[in-house]
């Protein structure tokens, strides 16, 4: 259901906002670095590798089987995949723009839930990810 018509003022200026963020330099550095890492097979089967293990280590969790072994493999391959440059650049590109996602949304969703702009201290979390992880 589409409650904005196409031509709305919202979705001008929402419009704005991502021809904004497309042509910022941050957002063009994050783009070279992830078209970089698809660019590199050694980068992308080190990246498959990794996420077929947390994976694994996830279900081994939620089954009360994960062992300190486990994390330790973990860790040590978490450090082999940072030390590839590329893989490296496409995990911090990738943290960066979700990131970038999650505060825009979230400033949005505030501005709704109050009626007005809020304060920065009320879109701080206290180092939270904000909900469903059970870190709060």
């Amino acid at each position: 259901m589409e409650i904005l018509s196409p031509n709305s003022a919202i979705l001008d200026k929402a419009r704005e906002l991502c021809t904004l963020i497309l042509q910022s330099g941050e957002y063009r550095d994050n783009l070279a670095k992830i078209n970089a890492f698809f660019e590199d097979d050694d980068a992308q089967k080190a990246y498959r590798a990794f996420s077929k293990l947390g994976e694994t280590l996830h279900q081994k969790q939620h089954a009360g089987e994960l062992t300190q072994a486990d994390i330790d493999g973990y860790d040590k391959e978490m450090a082999a995949l940072r030390d590839n440059p590329v893989a490296a650049g496409f995990l911090d590109a990738e943290e960066t723009l979700n990131s970038l996602v999650s505060q825009i949304s979230k400033l949005v969703g505030k501005s709704l839930e109050l009626g007005r702009i809020p304060d920065p201290e009320e879109l701080s979390d206290g180092g939270c990810c904000g909900g469903g992880c059970g870190c709060h």
